[in-house]
């Protein structure tokens, strides 16, 4: 197993998608690339773009062919203020999902030939800091790369990192750290164990 030393490896060798698919979609038992759900306003594909998650989405997505909009219009508009009314302070008082035209185009894309490589390449470009801030702190390893996305995935960028910092960048005691008694938490490190396995020397 070769050792990771940038964002590129990752990403090269597949190893980002391959968390994506076995550990936070768990092979399709928790999400899936066709997943389109009223979470949040409207939470779409495997990695659950929501809010703050569908601008990096609809960067890669040809937004005219789907939604009838340009990519400024869908990121300005539908990404962070998809919220229904109330749970952001916006008043616009809709969630995304709550329009037909968005559900419809959204639906269409997830569904599409080149729905997978768009999804993955999105979610692998929003996990890029992550992947380069865990490599300058000495994680090198394909199980330790897992470790920081499944967890970055669940609390955001700046919980990992905080988290991380507070275990001294060491990813076992940060797994462990995060997982606690949370069920849901231990499905990941499940997940984690199973596909990226602790290496015995």
């Amino acid at each position: 197993m070769k050792n990771i030393t940038s964002y590129q490896d990752a990403s090269d060798t597949g190893l980002i998608a391959d968390v994506l698919w076995k550990v936070i979609a768990r092979e399709g038992k928790s999400k899936n690339y066709t997943d389109l759900i009223p979470l949040d306003g409207g939470t779409a594909g495997i990695a659950h773009f929501a809010v703050g998650g569908l601008a990096e989405l609809y960067e890669q997505i040809d937004t005219e062919k789907y939604f009838g909009e340009s990519k400024k219009e869908m990121i300005d508009s539908y990404s962070s203020d998809c919220r229904p009314a109330g749970k952001s302070g916006n008043d616009k008082g809709w969630g995304c999902y709550s329009k037909p035209w968005w559900k419809q185009g959204m639906n269409d894309f997830l569904h599409s030939a080149d729905s997978e490589s768009i999804q993955n390449n999105a979610w692998s470009l929003k996990m890029k800091p992550v992947i380069e801030k865990v490599i300058s702190e000495g994680w090198n390893t394909e199980r330790q790369i897992a470790i920081a996305l499944g967890i970055a995935n669940s609390m955001g960028n700046g919980g990992f990192n905080r988290l991380a910092s507070k275990n001294n960048w060491d990813a076992e005691k940060t797994l462990n750290a995060y997982v606690g008694s949370n069920e849901h938490r231990q499905r990941r490190e499940d997940a984690i164990n199973k596909h990226f396995p602790i290496e015995l020397h």
